[in-house]
């Protein structure tokens, strides 16, 4: 079941590509019971992230959820608020990942504040997809911070 909702993920980022650079391209999926109730992704730089824009297109109420996301929440204030406390507030129940996002002011620190307010995290479901989908961004990163 990860792997259906996160290729749907990996499939709503990828509709960002040429419009968001140089942040990556990130595709949220929220399912409930078993059935997709909210789909985001990030669109333009500067914008909402994916998973704000899934809980902009939920049909339903979110809380008790999982959420699909092809790049590890951001837990900093940049353009836009933290993700990670967004998910924690919306009362996400679990966040299945599909890789940790490499940028340092991140890396690691969306994953353990949702782990920290009680979230489960599933790390690592299609890495290699969401690694070869946002090498561009990673390739940025390393050379640029």
């Amino acid at each position: 079941m990860d792997v259906k909702f996160m290729k749907r993920a990996l499939e709503l980022a990828e509709k960002g590509s040429g419009h968001v650079s140089p942040n990556p391209l990130v595709g949220a999926v929220i399912v409930k019971d078993g059935k997709v109730i909210g789909e985001g992704y990030h669109m333009v730089y500067g914008g909402n992230h994916a998973e704000v824009n899934a809980f902009e297109n939920a049909s339903e109420d979110v809380s008790g959820a999982t959420m699909y996301v092809n790049l590890e929440p951001c837990s900093h204030y940049g353009k836009t608020p933290p993700c990670a406390k967004a998910i924690v507030e919306k009362n996400i129940k679990k966040v299945v990942i599909g890789m940790e996002d490499p940028n340092p002011l991140v890396s690691g620190k969306g994953i353990k504040h949702l782990r920290d307010n009680g979230v489960e995290v599933v790390l690592g479901v299609m890495e290699t997809e969401a690694k070869a989908l946002n090498e561009e961004f990673i390739n940025y990163i390393s050379k640029n911070i």
